[in-house]
Protein backbone atom coordinates (compact mmCIF):
# COMPACT_ATOMS: atom_id res chain seq x y z
CA UNK A 1 0.00 0.00 0.00
CA UNK A 2 1.45 3.06 -1.16
CA UNK A 3 1.50 6.28 1.00
CA UNK A 4 -1.30 7.90 -0.73
CA UNK A 5 -3.63 4.36 0.12
CA UNK A 6 -1.65 4.61 3.79
CA UNK A 7 -3.92 8.23 3.76
CA UNK A 8 -6.96 7.17 2.30
CA UNK A 9 -7.04 4.11 4.88
CA UNK A 10 -6.30 6.01 7.80
CA UNK A 11 -9.08 9.13 6.63
CA UNK A 12 -11.46 6.03 6.42
CA UNK A 13 -10.63 4.61 9.73
CA UNK A 14 -10.73 7.97 11.73
CA UNK A 15 -14.29 9.26 10.11
CA UNK A 16 -15.70 5.42 10.95
CA UNK A 17 -14.64 6.22 14.63
CA UNK A 18 -15.92 10.01 14.57
CA UNK A 19 -19.16 8.25 13.45
CA UNK A 20 -19.16 5.94 15.72
CA UNK A 21 -19.10 8.40 18.92
CA UNK A 22 -21.74 10.42 17.35
CA UNK A 23 -24.11 8.44 16.73
CA UNK A 24 -24.39 7.44 20.75
CA UNK A 25 -24.24 10.91 21.79
CA UNK A 26 -27.67 12.71 22.96
CA UNK A 27 -27.77 16.01 23.29
CA UNK A 28 -24.28 17.01 23.35
CA UNK A 29 -23.66 16.05 19.88
CA UNK A 30 -23.88 20.00 18.19
CA UNK A 31 -20.42 20.82 20.30
CA UNK A 32 -18.89 17.45 20.00
CA UNK A 33 -19.00 17.93 16.06
CA UNK A 34 -17.98 21.38 16.70
CA UNK A 35 -14.66 20.29 18.12
CA UNK A 36 -13.62 17.53 15.58
CA UNK A 37 -14.61 20.82 13.41
CA UNK A 38 -12.33 23.04 14.99
CA UNK A 39 -9.10 20.30 15.65
CA UNK A 40 -9.38 19.52 11.47
CA UNK A 41 -9.44 23.28 10.48
CA UNK A 42 -6.74 23.89 12.52
CA UNK A 43 -4.07 20.73 13.17
CA UNK A 44 -3.50 17.80 11.35
CA UNK A 45 -4.90 15.51 14.27
CA UNK A 46 -8.09 14.10 12.56
CA UNK A 47 -7.47 14.49 9.20
CA UNK A 48 -3.96 14.81 7.16
CA UNK A 49 -3.01 17.50 5.07
CA UNK A 50 -1.28 17.55 1.60
CA UNK A 51 1.99 15.97 1.11
CA UNK A 52 1.54 14.73 4.86
CA UNK A 53 0.58 11.69 6.46
CA UNK A 54 -1.41 11.71 10.36
CA UNK A 55 0.21 13.68 12.79
CA UNK A 56 -1.09 10.91 15.05
CA UNK A 57 -1.15 7.10 15.38
CA UNK A 58 -4.43 5.96 15.26
CA UNK A 59 -4.62 4.70 18.61
CA UNK A 60 -4.08 8.48 19.57
CA UNK A 61 -6.33 9.53 17.48
CA UNK A 62 -8.76 7.26 19.20
CA UNK A 63 -8.35 9.21 22.20
CA UNK A 64 -8.22 12.62 21.15
CA UNK A 65 -12.01 11.36 19.64
CA UNK A 66 -12.37 10.44 22.80
CA UNK A 67 -11.85 13.25 24.48
CA UNK A 68 -14.04 15.37 22.10
CA UNK A 69 -16.11 13.66 23.34
CA UNK A 70 -16.37 13.82 27.05
CA UNK A 71 -15.34 17.38 26.16
CA UNK A 72 -18.96 17.79 25.03
CA UNK A 73 -20.71 15.81 27.72
CA UNK A 74 -19.23 18.75 29.83
CA UNK A 75 -20.29 21.67 27.56
CA UNK A 76 -21.54 23.68 30.77
CA UNK A 77 -18.20 23.89 32.09
CA UNK A 78 -16.92 25.45 28.64
CA UNK A 79 -15.06 28.88 29.67
CA UNK A 80 -14.10 29.70 25.90
CA UNK A 81 -15.82 28.53 22.46
CA UNK A 82 -13.83 26.30 21.25
CA UNK A 83 -13.45 28.63 17.88
CA UNK A 84 -11.30 31.23 19.65
CA UNK A 85 -8.78 28.42 20.51
CA UNK A 86 -5.00 28.80 18.55
CA UNK A 87 -2.98 25.56 18.44
CA UNK A 88 0.24 25.50 19.91
CA UNK A 89 3.03 23.42 17.92
CA UNK A 90 4.13 20.59 19.50
CA UNK A 91 2.73 16.73 19.67
CA UNK A 92 -0.79 15.56 19.47
CA UNK A 93 -1.21 15.71 23.12
CA UNK A 94 0.23 18.95 23.86
CA UNK A 95 -1.98 20.50 20.89
CA UNK A 96 -4.95 18.89 22.47
CA UNK A 97 -3.95 19.80 26.25
CA UNK A 98 -4.05 23.10 24.96
CA UNK A 99 -7.64 22.61 23.70
CA UNK A 100 -8.77 21.18 27.02
CA UNK A 101 -7.30 24.43 28.61
CA UNK A 102 -8.56 26.72 26.49
CA UNK A 103 -12.38 25.58 27.35
CA UNK A 104 -11.87 24.53 30.85
CA UNK A 105 -9.68 26.28 32.83
CA UNK A 106 -10.59 29.43 34.35
CA UNK A 107 -7.69 29.37 36.64
CA UNK A 108 -4.33 27.62 35.89
CA UNK A 109 -4.49 23.48 36.15
CA UNK A 110 -1.43 21.62 36.25
CA UNK A 111 -0.23 20.35 32.74
CA UNK A 112 -0.35 16.59 33.49
CA UNK A 113 -4.54 16.62 34.70
CA UNK A 114 -5.32 16.76 30.74
CA UNK A 115 -4.61 12.99 29.99
CA UNK A 116 -7.79 12.30 32.41
CA UNK A 117 -9.66 13.67 29.21
CA UNK A 118 -8.24 10.82 26.96
CA UNK A 119 -7.87 7.68 28.78
CA UNK A 120 -8.63 4.82 27.46
CA UNK A 121 -11.48 4.22 30.03
CA UNK A 122 -13.31 6.79 31.61
CA UNK A 123 -11.71 8.30 34.25
CA UNK A 124 -15.06 10.02 36.49
CA UNK A 125 -13.08 11.08 39.54
CA UNK A 126 -10.27 12.70 37.20
CA UNK A 127 -12.36 14.68 34.96
CA UNK A 128 -14.34 15.92 37.94
CA UNK A 129 -10.70 16.70 39.80
CA UNK A 130 -10.17 18.41 36.70
CA UNK A 131 -13.09 20.53 36.11
CA UNK A 132 -13.08 21.68 40.20
CA UNK A 133 -9.85 22.78 39.80
CA UNK A 134 -10.35 24.53 36.34
CA UNK A 135 -12.92 26.42 38.67
CA UNK A 136 -9.84 27.71 41.05
CA UNK A 137 -10.85 25.42 44.15
CA UNK A 138 -8.40 23.96 45.87
CA UNK A 139 -7.63 20.44 45.78
CA UNK A 140 -7.91 20.03 49.24
CA UNK A 141 -11.22 20.97 48.99
CA UNK A 142 -12.15 18.02 46.65
CA UNK A 143 -14.58 15.52 48.04
CA UNK A 144 -13.71 12.36 46.52
CA UNK A 145 -9.51 11.54 47.41
CA UNK A 146 -10.31 9.68 50.37
CA UNK A 147 -8.60 8.01 51.85
CA UNK A 148 -5.94 10.52 51.32
CA UNK A 149 -6.44 13.02 53.41
CA UNK A 150 -4.35 16.41 51.55
CA UNK A 151 -2.16 18.76 53.82
CA UNK A 152 -1.27 22.13 52.53
CA UNK A 153 2.23 20.58 51.77
CA UNK A 154 0.97 17.93 49.52
CA UNK A 155 -1.29 20.51 47.72
CA UNK A 156 1.69 23.18 46.99
CA UNK A 157 3.52 20.14 45.37
CA UNK A 158 0.86 18.66 43.79
CA UNK A 159 1.24 21.71 41.00
CA UNK A 160 4.99 20.33 40.21
CA UNK A 161 4.32 16.96 39.62
CA UNK A 162 6.24 15.29 36.16
CA UNK A 163 3.54 15.47 33.05
CA UNK A 164 3.65 11.32 32.12
CA UNK A 165 2.01 10.82 36.09
CA UNK A 166 -1.84 9.89 36.49
CA UNK A 167 -3.60 12.29 39.28
CA UNK A 168 -4.12 9.62 42.09
CA UNK A 169 0.25 8.72 41.31
CA UNK A 170 0.90 12.65 41.06
CA UNK A 171 -0.67 12.70 44.75
CA UNK A 172 1.57 10.32 45.96
CA UNK A 173 4.11 11.94 44.59
CA UNK A 174 3.27 14.91 46.29
CA UNK A 175 2.81 12.88 49.52
CA UNK A 176 6.64 11.88 49.26
CA UNK A 177 7.68 15.05 48.85
CA UNK A 178 5.83 16.24 51.61
CA UNK A 179 7.22 14.11 54.23
CA UNK A 180 10.22 14.96 53.10
CA UNK A 181 10.99 12.18 50.37
CA UNK A 182 12.72 13.16 47.08
CA UNK A 183 12.15 12.52 43.70
CA UNK A 184 13.73 9.65 43.12
CA UNK A 185 11.69 7.88 46.14
CA UNK A 186 8.89 9.09 44.62
CA UNK A 187 9.15 7.82 40.99
CA UNK A 188 10.25 4.58 42.37
CA UNK A 189 6.85 4.08 44.65
CA UNK A 190 4.27 5.20 41.60
CA UNK A 191 6.71 3.38 39.30
CA UNK A 192 7.66 0.43 40.53
CA UNK A 193 4.67 -0.78 43.27
CA UNK A 194 1.24 -0.80 44.13
CA UNK A 195 1.56 2.59 46.10
CA UNK A 196 0.92 4.12 42.78
CA UNK A 197 -2.61 4.07 43.71
CA UNK A 198 -4.47 5.07 46.70
CA UNK A 199 -4.77 1.70 49.25
CA UNK A 200 -7.12 0.51 51.70
CA UNK A 201 -4.93 1.61 54.63
CA UNK A 202 -3.61 4.85 53.97
CA UNK A 203 -2.76 5.49 57.51
CA UNK A 204 -0.17 2.41 57.80
CA UNK A 205 1.28 2.79 54.27
CA UNK A 206 2.23 6.57 55.59
CA UNK A 207 4.41 4.84 58.41
CA UNK A 208 6.03 2.85 55.44
CA UNK A 209 7.02 6.06 53.20
CA UNK A 210 8.30 7.78 56.50
CA UNK A 211 10.56 4.56 57.25
CA UNK A 212 12.07 4.69 53.63
CA UNK A 213 12.59 8.37 53.93
CA UNK A 214 14.08 8.04 56.96
CA UNK A 215 16.68 5.09 56.54
CA UNK A 216 16.84 5.53 52.49
CA UNK A 217 17.07 1.88 50.84
CA UNK A 218 20.34 1.64 48.71
CA UNK A 219 18.95 0.70 45.59
CA UNK A 220 15.09 0.85 43.72
CA UNK A 221 15.23 -2.80 44.11
CA UNK A 222 15.60 -2.90 47.62
CA UNK A 223 12.54 -0.30 47.95
CA UNK A 224 10.53 -2.48 45.97
CA UNK A 225 11.50 -5.64 47.72
CA UNK A 226 10.58 -4.01 50.91
CA UNK A 227 7.45 -2.23 50.24
CA UNK A 228 6.36 -5.83 48.22
CA UNK A 229 7.34 -7.82 51.53
CA UNK A 230 5.16 -5.67 53.64
CA UNK A 231 2.10 -6.04 51.09
CA UNK A 232 3.01 -9.95 51.41
CA UNK A 233 3.05 -10.37 55.11
CA UNK A 234 0.24 -7.62 55.99
CA UNK A 235 -2.24 -7.94 53.53
CA UNK A 236 -2.09 -10.98 51.00
CA UNK A 237 -3.60 -14.37 52.29
CA UNK A 238 -1.53 -16.40 53.88
CA UNK A 239 -2.66 -19.77 51.70
CA UNK A 240 -0.69 -17.48 48.93
CA UNK A 241 2.48 -16.59 51.52
CA UNK A 242 2.63 -19.67 53.96
CA UNK A 243 1.92 -22.31 51.46
CA UNK A 244 -1.51 -24.25 50.67
CA UNK A 245 -3.76 -24.90 53.83
CA UNK A 246 -3.02 -21.83 55.94
CA UNK A 247 -5.89 -19.69 55.31
CA UNK A 248 -7.21 -16.84 53.57
CA UNK A 249 -5.75 -14.56 56.88
CA UNK A 250 -2.51 -12.74 56.29
CA UNK A 251 0.51 -13.81 57.69
CA UNK A 252 1.21 -10.49 60.05
CA UNK A 253 -2.13 -8.65 59.85
CA UNK A 254 -0.49 -6.39 62.71
CA UNK A 255 2.90 -6.09 60.94
CA UNK A 256 4.59 -3.17 61.72
CA UNK A 257 7.71 -0.85 61.47
CA UNK A 258 7.85 0.90 64.76
CA UNK A 259 11.01 0.22 66.29
CA UNK A 260 12.47 -1.44 63.28
CA UNK A 261 15.83 0.47 61.64
CA UNK A 262 16.54 -1.04 57.80
CA UNK A 263 18.85 -3.23 59.11
CA UNK A 264 16.69 -5.67 61.41
CA UNK A 265 13.89 -5.10 58.52
CA UNK A 266 16.27 -6.94 56.14
CA UNK A 267 16.84 -10.27 58.80
CA UNK A 268 13.04 -10.13 59.47
CA UNK A 269 12.93 -10.35 55.67
CA UNK A 270 15.28 -13.22 55.18
CA UNK A 271 14.58 -15.07 58.35
CA UNK A 272 10.52 -14.74 58.71
CA UNK A 273 9.47 -17.87 58.78
CA UNK A 274 11.74 -18.91 61.54
CA UNK A 275 10.86 -16.29 63.62
CA UNK A 276 6.98 -16.78 63.08
CA UNK A 277 7.38 -20.44 63.88
CA UNK A 278 9.03 -20.24 67.21
CA UNK A 279 6.82 -17.91 68.16
CA UNK A 280 4.43 -20.25 68.12
CA UNK A 281 2.28 -17.86 65.08
CA UNK A 282 2.67 -20.46 61.97
CA UNK A 283 3.38 -24.29 62.26
CA UNK A 284 6.48 -25.99 61.35
CA UNK A 285 6.43 -27.74 57.95
CA UNK A 286 5.36 -31.14 59.24
CA UNK A 287 2.18 -30.22 61.15
CA UNK A 288 -0.74 -29.45 59.12
CA UNK A 289 -1.78 -25.79 59.31
CA UNK A 290 -5.65 -27.02 60.78
CA UNK A 291 -4.49 -28.87 63.30
CA UNK A 292 -1.74 -26.63 64.35
CA UNK A 293 -2.32 -25.51 67.67
CA UNK A 294 -2.35 -21.88 69.68
CA UNK A 295 -1.54 -21.22 72.53
CA UNK A 296 -3.81 -22.09 75.71
CA UNK A 297 -5.07 -19.10 77.56
CA UNK A 298 -4.79 -18.71 81.40
CA UNK A 299 -8.61 -19.08 81.45
CA UNK A 300 -9.74 -22.58 83.11
CA UNK A 301 -11.97 -25.07 80.87
CA UNK A 302 -15.55 -25.57 83.10
CA UNK A 303 -17.42 -29.02 83.90
CA UNK A 304 -20.43 -29.80 86.19
CA UNK A 305 -23.23 -32.21 85.86
CA UNK A 306 -27.08 -30.69 86.50
CA UNK A 307 -30.06 -33.47 86.80
CA UNK A 308 -28.40 -36.51 84.66
CA UNK A 309 -26.93 -33.66 82.24
CA UNK A 310 -22.79 -33.51 82.02
CA UNK A 311 -22.38 -29.47 80.65
CA UNK A 312 -18.47 -28.40 79.42
CA UNK A 313 -16.88 -25.49 78.16
CA UNK A 314 -13.93 -25.85 76.25
CA UNK A 315 -11.15 -23.29 74.03
CA UNK A 316 -11.04 -24.05 70.77
CA UNK A 317 -7.82 -24.34 70.17
CA UNK A 318 -6.96 -25.25 66.07
CA UNK A 319 -8.09 -23.57 62.89
CA UNK A 320 -9.92 -27.23 62.01
CA UNK A 321 -11.78 -26.77 65.61
CA UNK A 322 -13.03 -22.84 64.60
CA UNK A 323 -14.11 -24.43 61.17
CA UNK A 324 -16.10 -27.41 62.90
CA UNK A 325 -17.62 -25.08 65.12
CA UNK A 326 -18.99 -22.29 62.36
CA UNK A 327 -19.78 -25.40 60.11
CA UNK A 328 -22.32 -27.16 63.15
CA UNK A 329 -23.37 -23.73 64.60
CA UNK A 330 -24.15 -22.29 60.99
CA UNK A 331 -21.90 -18.92 62.12
CA UNK A 332 -18.44 -17.19 61.04
CA UNK A 333 -16.73 -18.46 64.14
CA UNK A 334 -13.67 -19.53 61.46
CA UNK A 335 -13.17 -15.83 60.40
CA UNK A 336 -11.90 -15.56 63.64
CA UNK A 337 -8.61 -18.30 63.32
CA UNK A 338 -6.03 -15.23 62.66
CA UNK A 339 -6.99 -13.40 66.26
CA UNK A 340 -7.16 -16.47 68.23
CA UNK A 341 -3.25 -17.66 67.15
CA UNK A 342 -2.33 -14.00 67.77
CA UNK A 343 -4.27 -13.93 71.34
CA UNK A 344 -6.31 -11.29 70.44
CA UNK A 345 -9.05 -13.39 71.07
CA UNK A 346 -10.37 -16.78 72.79
CA UNK A 347 -13.27 -18.85 71.63
CA UNK A 348 -14.82 -21.53 73.46
CA UNK A 349 -17.46 -24.34 73.20
CA UNK A 350 -20.52 -24.99 75.14
CA UNK A 351 -21.52 -28.49 74.92
CA UNK A 352 -24.46 -30.38 76.64
CA UNK A 353 -24.03 -33.98 76.94
CA UNK A 354 -26.82 -36.61 78.18
CA UNK A 355 -25.80 -40.42 77.76
CA UNK A 356 -23.60 -40.82 74.54
CA UNK A 357 -24.98 -37.82 72.84
CA UNK A 358 -23.62 -34.55 73.18
CA UNK A 359 -24.09 -31.28 71.51
CA UNK A 360 -23.82 -27.46 70.97
CA UNK A 361 -25.32 -25.38 73.01
CA UNK A 362 -23.12 -21.97 72.53
CA UNK A 363 -20.14 -20.49 71.00
CA UNK A 364 -18.57 -17.81 73.47
CA UNK A 365 -15.77 -15.58 73.27
CA UNK A 366 -13.41 -14.43 75.50
CA UNK A 367 -10.96 -11.35 75.42
CA UNK A 368 -8.36 -12.80 77.39
CA UNK A 369 -6.66 -9.76 78.73
CA UNK A 370 -9.90 -8.06 79.74
CA UNK A 371 -11.38 -11.76 80.87
CA UNK A 372 -14.44 -10.42 79.45
CA UNK A 373 -16.90 -12.38 77.80
CA UNK A 374 -17.85 -10.40 74.41
CA UNK A 375 -20.12 -12.53 73.05
CA UNK A 376 -22.26 -15.49 73.27
CA UNK A 377 -24.56 -17.15 70.57
CA UNK A 378 -26.32 -20.07 70.02
CA UNK A 379 -27.49 -22.16 66.43
CA UNK A 380 -27.49 -19.21 63.82
CA UNK A 381 -26.50 -16.95 66.15
CA UNK A 382 -29.59 -17.00 68.01
CA UNK A 383 -29.97 -16.07 71.67
CA UNK A 384 -28.42 -18.17 74.74
CA UNK A 385 -31.66 -20.58 76.42
CA UNK A 386 -31.97 -19.76 80.20
CA UNK A 387 -30.20 -22.94 81.26
CA UNK A 388 -27.19 -22.43 79.06
CA UNK A 389 -27.23 -18.35 80.45
CA UNK A 390 -26.70 -20.32 83.60
CA UNK A 391 -24.02 -22.21 82.95
CA UNK A 392 -22.25 -19.64 81.45
CA UNK A 393 -23.10 -17.52 84.43
CA UNK A 394 -21.31 -20.19 86.77
CA UNK A 395 -18.33 -20.42 84.52
CA UNK A 396 -17.78 -16.44 84.61
CA UNK A 397 -18.15 -16.66 88.51
CA UNK A 398 -15.46 -19.73 88.45
CA UNK A 399 -13.13 -17.70 86.36
CA UNK A 400 -13.75 -14.15 87.15
CA UNK A 401 -15.01 -13.13 83.69
CA UNK A 402 -17.22 -10.10 82.97
CA UNK A 403 -20.09 -9.95 80.78
CA UNK A 404 -19.40 -7.23 77.91
CA UNK A 405 -21.01 -4.00 79.18
CA UNK A 406 -20.80 -4.91 82.99
CA UNK A 407 -19.50 -2.63 85.15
Amino acid sequence: MNSQNRKHHAARCVDALIAHQSVSLRGVRHPFWRLIQVIRARTSLLSPRLGADYATHPSDAKRIILACRRLACHRKQWYQDPEDWNPPEGSSFVQMRSLVQHLLDQYTVPDFMASVWWTDYPDVTGMELYLHLGAGYSIRRFPRLAPFEITKAMAAHFIDVPDDLRWDAAIRWSQVLALGGDARLARILVSQTLLSRPTSDERFWETVIRFLIQYQPISADETRAIVEFILEQRFYPAERIWGIGSGHHPVQPDFSLQGRTLMSLRRHMVHWRTELMEKGIMPPPNVNWLDFAWKRSDIRAFRCKQEGTTWSIEELLTPRQLQMEGKVMQHCVADYISKCIRRKTTIWSMKMQKGSRKNRQLTIEVLPQKKVIFQASGKCNCEPSETAREILKCWADQEGLKFNGQA
